[in-house]
Order: structure tokens, then sequence, then C-alpha cells
């Protein structure tokens, strides 16, 4: 696993559920800078480049990317034993979404999948709330599965029927 602490390029991070690589570093007077882009860009987009100085990362969500064997319990087994609460509203999911914690992400997932499977009035915002998750989550299963963003979410989905 890679420690966000001491990146070098090369290296694999986690960012509001996107997978982006470390490309470049840089010393400016006495702090290091670390230079990272998205992983999986839009085919035709001028790739967006993100910088932060190492010393600042652990104040933000930036995380390490999940291991296959972990990625693979969790939407196997883990996914199965968590417990489905249909009475969590939206504030709360959107709390935990800000988390960027696959445990907790893959929780609300199966709530909402859930909740959308057994109600026909299926409210919007969760819709959207689900959309993003899956969206966000799907790039760091493509990534650990080696394949594109789109079957990412298909696991997940697939993961999700299993679970419900």
């Amino acid at each position: 696993m890679v420690n966000i602490n001491k990146l070098k390029i090369g290296d694999i991070i986690i960012r509001f559920g996107q997978v982006y690589k470390v490309f470049k570093t840089e010393k400016k007077d006495d702090t290091k800078i670390i230079f990272y882009k998205k992983f999986f860009e839009n085919p035709g987009r001028a790739p967006s480049i993100f910088s932060i100085p190492q010393d600042s990362i652990g104040n933000t969500k930036i995380r390490g990317l999940i291991g296959k064997k972990d990625l693979g319990s969790l939407l196997g087994a883990e996914l199965k034993a968590f417990e489905v609460d249909l009475e969590m509203n939206i504030n709360t999911i959107k709390a935990i979404l800000n988390t960027d914690d696959p445990m907790e992400i893959m929780k609300i997932m199966k709530n909402l999948a859930t909740e959308r499977k057994t109600n026909e009035k299926f409210p919007f915002s969760k819709k959207e709330v689900y959309g993003t998750l899956l969206k966000r989550f799907a790039s760091e299963v493509a990534y650990v599965y080696k394949t594109t963003p789109e079957k990412g979410q298909e696991i997940i989905e697939e993961a999700l029927d299993r679970a419900i």
C-alpha cells in the first residue's frame, strides 16, 4: 500500500473516490510539492493537473488504493453482512459520502440499492447520490481489477445484486 506521507512518482492515490497518479514531485524552499492527475481521463479533454504540498496531505481525504484482496472481500462477504437501514436520510448519506471510506461507501450503496429495488418512488436526490457513489468507486474498482470504469460499475452493481 502507498504511504501517503512519502509519495513518489508513479504512486496511485485516491481523492474523492477517483484514482490519481503522481507524475511529478518538486522541491520548493523546504516543501515537497506533489503533482498528480486522474488516471482515467476523458478522451479528448486536456488532463486536469493537481498539486499539493506533501505536508498537507494528512489534512485531506487523500488515501491509498484499496488492495485487491480487501476489495474482493468488501464486494463479497462484507457487503452481504452489512445491515440495511432504509430510514437513513439524505443528509446522513451525504455526510458519509464525504468520508471517502470504501467500506462506508459500500454500506450506503447497499442501502440505496435496496431502497431502489423496493421503493417505486425512489427519490431523485438519492438517485443522484447513488450515481455519484457508483461513478466514484468504479474508478478504484476498475484500477484494482485492471479494467475500465464502465466495467468497474458493472462489477459493483453485480456485487450489490448478489448482496440484496
